[in-house]
């Protein structure tokens, strides 16, 4: 307005390709645990593809086990949204609905507490995971933020899911976002290699 100049910094683009874990990485770190509340926990940010952040906040009301969703409330960009989780995951959970007495904390119900009745917050979750990422034998990069988002997406990628179903799984806005993770795993690339590079 004043006709100055503003120097104005943009951000790079990040070409980087993330980090995932692969499907034998993910069950070692299932078989691994052994206490129902972290495997619930676990296996409700896996196959629900749920931010750190969205699992902390989740409540009994959220869970519908009879339809195999979770209702996410106010998650990035205050953004509700419904997430899918599997028969496995649902069975896990009614295991430890069974054996964990609920918790009013502040008027709410969460669905999974610590020992010491309160919420589990992110930096909990990401000590949590990396315990057992290491009991397992894991030696890969990367937290809970990898193991919920990347690996899921690139698992349903890799066996061939569109990538339009993998943007509406992960809920993001924009399929640009969900591109990052169109990357492959070695052994689907080697596969698809050798039988279309055929002379």
């Amino acid at each position: 307005m004043l006709g100055e100049s503003v120097p104005v910094q943009f951000l790079k683009e990040n070409e980087h390709i993330p980090y995932y874990f692969d499907e034998d990485d993910v069950l070692r770190i299932f078989s691994i645990c052994h206490n129902i509340k972290h495997l619930a926990m676990l296996q409700t940010l896996f196959y629900g593809c749920l931010r750190a952040s969205e699992l902390c906040h989740l409540d009994d009301g959220d869970l519908d086990l009879k339809n195999l969703t979770i209702r996410v409330r106010e998650g990035k960009g205050g953004k509700d949204g419904i997430v899918f989780i599997s028969n496995e995951c649902a069975a896990t959970l009614k295991r430890y609905l069974e054996v964990r007495p609920p918790l009013e904390i502040d008027g709410d119900y969460p669905l999974f507490y610590t020992d010491f009745g309160r919420r589990w917050d992110r930096k909990d979750l990401y000590r949590m995971f990396i315990t057992y990422k290491k009991k397992a034998g894991v030696e890969k990069q990367g937290g809970a933020h990898v193991f919920a988002r990347h690996t899921p997406a690139t698992i349903m990628i890799a066996k061939g899911c569109d990538i339009r179903i993998v943007k509406e799984v992960l809920r993001h806005r924009d399929i640009r976002t969900t591109l990052r993770y169109a990357h492959v795993a070695d052994k689907t690339k080697r596969e698809k290699y050798e039988q279309y590079l055929v002379l």
